[in-house]
């Protein structure tokens, strides 16, 4: 990299780090207070770094760099710069945007110039906050990139972040967030290591079920409204098998069919008389993707899977978007997306679709070679379910 394009690269950076360390700095005693966050600090040995760590609330890098002492540029995805708060993201965070509707190769350019230019580079290699209380998948691509990056890679690990605010709830919750600084790797230690067992020793660094580590030491995590919207995650009753049945209120979940669990303050279902078949999330989760996955996969052409109506949809362009209708209506069969509204309709053909995926809480993103939606409802409901359809009907895994 010549001295004009390290320039280039690090426009902005001194403004961005001392705006934001400042704003952390000023706030950060009375913010990690009230949200009962307890951090390992460490003083990284090297000058530019990856910094991977586990995913659980929004709070996650501004928690990271304090722990670090260290203002890092984040990768966010492309939704975080369209949301009302996008430009805190843009010109206070300075952040590298994963846009959904580009290749791959864009983004980790853009990151391995970064830190060619001395800037240290934060991201959660699982793309996403957890649904369910476990770490995501992380792909190879993740080691692959600290392999060709020549930087360090610092790893860190959260827990009790999601029982705290879930990604599915609107409320938090006031129970601990606990952060543990894992391990710092040299490039020389990585230059050694196959992309392989890089990418294992991510994966192991940052893994965390938050259900075993609640049982092994349980914290108290009490608030209002427990269960209210579980049912953006959860979708298949375990008593009747019936999708989309599931209703939640105060701390309830109940079925149509009558089956009904209570959520505590230890983030676990109990008892209402109903018989207990889960006691959390997680494992609800996992159970229900093998319905899932058996049900669409069993499905003829032609034979709509399942339909929800109440769909706002808004079509994005760049970082803009507009609404299209706040009354669609979505249907999913085995060779396509069908979105209908106002005597229009939109259809997306499974083989041509490049990705369908969640941001924020229940929006689902779906994206082909000609339009970019992002699909909300007015009431809770689950987009899993149709992210894990479009990975079982493309024969792509599903973590």
């Amino acid at each position: 990299m010549t001295y004009l394009e390290r320039l280039k690269v690090r426009r902005g950076y001194n403004f961005n780090r001392i705006v934001t360390m400042s704003l952390i700095n000023m706030l950060k005693n009375k913010v990690i207070h009230q949200n009962n966050v307890h951090l390992e600090h460490y003083k990284p040995k090297h000058k530019s770094y990856i910094f991977i760590c586990n995913h659980t609330e929004a709070f996650d890098p501004g928690y990271e760099m304090v722990a670090m002492n260290k203002y890092m540029r984040y990768v966010a995805s492309d939704h975080t710069t369209r949301m009302k708060t996008g430009w805190i993201y843009t010109i206070i965070g300075g952040v590298i945007v994963k846009h959904r509707d580009r290749p791959s190769s864009e983004l980790t350019a853009n990151i391995i110039r970064n830190l060619d230019a001395g800037i240290p580079v934060g991201l959660h290699a699982e793309g996403a906050m957890t649904s369910n209380g476990q770490t995501g998948f992380i792909s190879e691509h993740t080691g692959q990139l600290v392999k060709d990056s020549g930087a360090a890679l610092i790893t860190y690990r959260f827990v009790g972040g999601y029982l705290r605010k879930p990604r599915w709830a609107e409320k938090p919750r006031s129970g601990p967030i606990i952060g543990h600084f894992v391990g710092e790797y040299s490039p020389e230690e990585l230059a050694k290591m196959s992309v392989q067992e890089i990418t294992e020793l991510i994966r192991r660094d940052t893994y965390v079920n938050v259900y075993d580590e609640q049982k092994k030491d349980p914290k108290e995590y009490s608030g209002e409204n427990l269960a209210e919207h579980v049912e953006r995650i959860l979708y298949v009753c375990p008593k009747c098998n019936q999708v989309g049945a599931l209703h939640s209120k105060g701390n309830s979940l109940t079925c149509d069919c009558g089956y009904s669990v209570d959520m505590g303050t230890d983030g676990l279902f109990h008892d209402t008389g109903s018989g207990l078949i889960h006691d959390n999330i997680l494992s609800w989760d996992l159970w229900q993707r093998d319905v899932w996955k058996e049900r669409v996969l069993a499905a003829k052409s032609g034979e709509c899977i399942f339909s929800e109506e109440g769909q706002i949809v808004k079509k994005v362009d760049g970082d803009e978007d507009c609404i299209l209708t706040e009354n669609a209506k979505i249907s999913l069969y085995p060779e396509k997306f069908v979105v209908e509204y106002d005597n229009e309709t939109i259809t997306m053909d499974m083989d041509k679709i490049k990705q369908v995926s969640l941001s924020h809480k229940d929006a689902l993103l779906i994206v082909d070679d000609k339009i970019f939606l992002d699909i909300r409802c007015h009431i809770p409901r689950s987009p899993n379910k149709y992210i894990a359809a479009w990975r079982y009907l493309t024969g792509k895994e599903y973590y």
